[in-house]
């Protein structure tokens, strides 16, 4: 195994579900930066949809599917990182997008162990928030502040949304969590490369006891109950594939008519008035954006969602059957142009939301 003469520079995205991080993350990888960038990509879910949507820009791309990386597949993060060591052309740098439900001090512990640390240098954690949402999620406030309290660089992201004197609040509270991190707002996680990668911020800045600690122990016997969050019980998920199209109208039908218990869904979707292209789907709370993206290429046209959502609130089978009942056999016929890009409002908002908007209004 081929030890660089530089250890690796490593950047963990990370923020909750919805914040913006693949958009982040696609940005990196366009932008004129000359490296050579393998990224790893967490997604909570059955389907891997964030994998499928990084862009690829003589890059790779390691999905690590079905899982946060700090609780499900840790062992197969270190067994990746090794994994990228035996490539003939080392990475120059290492980007993990981690799960919107993952806690970034476990993947931090996982650079900071003995045997990576020839290889591998922590360089920042970026922590992205949705500046419209963030307090709209009370039921998860606690994993929403662990994943801020970890961050180098806490990007305020869809800044366009909320009025200043909001913003204000919201860079006042951060820096309460974490005084020491740069806030960058944002609009659609649009941000100067050269304040991302590289910072070396780490370098500089004592090591959290916990860190030490946990870089210390063994960590193969880490255990899922060790966490405040239990992300298995805390969220319930829902997959949906089609190999037939919708049309954009009875797609728009059913997703404004999904339960108030989702408040994430996202995915990719063959719709008949654009059948050569992939329609990306984003759902943020009540908040839909639909966008006519790249063509599938050599890839047959699928639709695949993922939605997420509050426990024992999802039935599938009513889920599963509204869908259904949208498809239709072929996309020949269908002759309506459709917008590049499509925003909707949901007349509901979970449970949750209401009691944030409530609380703050």
């Amino acid at each position: 195994m081929e030890v660089p003469q530089q250890p690796i520079p490593v950047t963990i995205l990370t923020g909750f579900l919805g914040a913006g991080k693949t958009t982040l993350l696609n940005r990196i990888l366009k932008a004129d930066h000359g490296l050579r960038v393998a990224v790893l990509v967490n997604d909570f879910g059955s389907i891997n949809i964030d994998a499928q949507l990084v862009i690829d820009v003589e890059s790779e791309t390691i999905s690590l599917a079905n899982g946060c990386i700090c609780c499900t597949i840790r062992d197969d993060l270190l067994q990746t990182a090794f994994t990228l060591l035996e490539r003939p052309q080392l990475p120059e740098y290492l980007i993990i997008e981690a799960s919107g439900v993952s806690d970034p001090w476990a993947i931090a512990d996982t650079f900071l162990l003995p045997e990576l640390r020839a290889y591998f240098r922590l360089d920042s954690v970026i922590t992205v928030i949705d500046a419209e949402y963030v307090h709209r999620q009370p039921s998860y406030e606690s994993l929403i502040v662990e994943q801020i309290s970890a961050a180098d660089i806490v990007v305020l992201n869809k800044i366009d949304l909320v009025p200043s004197d909001r913003l204000t609040e919201l860079e006042a509270w951060v820096r309460r969590i974490v005084p020491q991190a740069r806030i960058l707002p944002a609009m659609y996680a649009d941000v100067p490369l050269r304040l991302l990668l590289d910072v070396g911020r780490l370098q500089h800045r004592m090591p959290l006891p916990h860190l030490v600690v946990a870089a210390e122990s063994d960590h193969h016997n880490h255990d899922h109950h060790d966490h405040d969050h239990d992300h298995g019980s805390a969220f319930a998920t829902w997959s949906y594939v089609a190999d037939q199209p919708f049309t954009l109208q009875a797609f728009r039908r059913v997703i404004l008519d999904l339960p108030p218990a989702i408040f994430r869904a996202k995915g990719l979707v063959y719709l008949a008035e654009v059948p050569q292209r992939r329609a990306v789907l984003q759902l943020v709370g009540s908040r839909v954006q639909v966008t006519v993206g790249e063509p599938w290429g050599n890839q047959p046209p699928q639709t695949q969602m993922v939605f997420i959502g509050l426990p024992g609130q999802l039935d599938e089978t009513t889920l599963c059957q509204a869908f259904d009942r949208c498809l239709i056999e072929h996309a020949a016929g269908v002759t309506e142009s459709v917008a590049l890009q499509q925003t909707w409002q949901r007349p509901q908002v979970s449970s949750a939301n209401r009691n944030a908007d409530s609380d703050q209004s």
